[in-house]
């Protein structure tokens, strides 16, 4: 956990830190990112957990409500290869989430997010779905005109007491 907090604070700072170009959060986009997945159980199994790097990719559309604001909409599919001494593996996940943002300044916009995730849980032998609500936020900023970078953490907690910690690190390709 650690690790995936820390990723996303060096992420973050590399994102502030990219040069600036206009970037209005206004239309479509798709991209892709890498993850650090970090998988843990509460209930009767508490503090099991198995980390992991995985892959996002992702497309939205973004709509600026106010001259510092935008409210957005995204679908991803997920891969992950946390898995738990071939007991419990995750192997891939998809999901829909509203995105709620405002611009730090021209080029970089601070996000919120909240939505549903399912993702197929299992093992060689046996796998099954599990649904969950995903949240989180994000820093976005804008180094070309049709190119982003991004960075993010969210939390998915899924039914049956998982929870997965997710940081990733994307590039955004607008159009």
């Amino acid at each position: 956990m650690k690790s995936v907090v820390f990723a996303a604070a060096v992420s973050a700072a590399v994102v502030v830190a990219a040069p600036a170009c206009a970037r209005d959060f206004n239309g479509g986009y798709a991209g892709v990112a890498l993850a650090l997945d970090n998988f843990q159980t509460s209930g009767d199994f508490e503090g099991l957990g198995f980390s992991g790097v995985g892959a996002s990719g992702f497309a939205g559309y973004d709509v600026p409500v106010s001259t510092n604001m935008f409210v957005g909409v995204e679908g991803n599919i997920d891969v992950h290869s946390a898995d738990l001494q071939d007991v419990l593996d995750a192997k891939w996940g998809w999901g829909v989430s509203a995105r709620l943002g405002g611009k730090l300044n021209d080029s970089t916009g601070l996000y919120a997010r909240v939505g549903y995730a399912r993702a197929k849980i299992g093992d060689d032998v046996d796998s099954f779905w599990l649904d969950g609500v995903r949240y989180g936020a994000g820093l976005e900023t804008r180094v070309t005109d049709s190119l982003s970078l991004r960075a993010e953490f969210s939390q998915i907690n899924y039914e049956d007491n998982l929870i997965n910690n997710q940081g990733t690190i994307g590039v955004v390709f607008g159009f």
